[in-house]
């Protein structure tokens, strides 16, 4: 979808629907209102401990938590995604730093920079896809 679309906003219709289907699929382990429980990489690295709430867009739902939250000192940016904080041509217009952490995981970890059509994301908040977060 997301190559299709560009991550512009969805049709109506076709938001509706995956937004619906996004919604239905949220593992049941996390609570949409958010939780003070601490959230894992699927190799046991510790993401954050305790979370805002879920956010369900057109293109997925993710776990939003502040960077008071989040373990940052394990957070890496992504190899090939450090123009997004380095290039001043780029950093200024992004709309997220994308980050990892070196478990192996591969685990993406955003930063958003700016707001979006397609979600109701906030500036300075930190995003994971549920389905790549674990609890102990």
């Amino acid at each position: 979808m997301a190559g299709k679309y560009k991550y512009k906003p969805l049709p109506q219709e076709l938001s509706a629907k995956y937004r619906e289907f996004f919604e239905e699929n949220i593992p049941l382990f996390l609570s949409v209102e958010g939780a003070s429980e601490d959230l894992f990489t699927k190799t046991g690295s510790l993401i954050c401990s305790g979370y805002e709430r879920i956010v369900v867009g057109d293109y997925g739902a993710f776990v939003e938590f502040t960077l008071e939250n989040a373990n940052a000192i394990t957070f890496i940016v992504k190899r090939g995604q450090e123009y997004r904080i380095n290039d001043p041509k780029y950093s200024k217009n992004v709309k997220y730093e994308w980050y990892t952490i070196g478990d192996g995981s591969d685990i993406k970890i955003y930063k958003q920079k700016k707001r979006v059509a397609y979600a109701d994301y906030k500036s300075k908040m930190y995003y994971v896809s549920v389905h790549e977060a674990i609890t102990h």
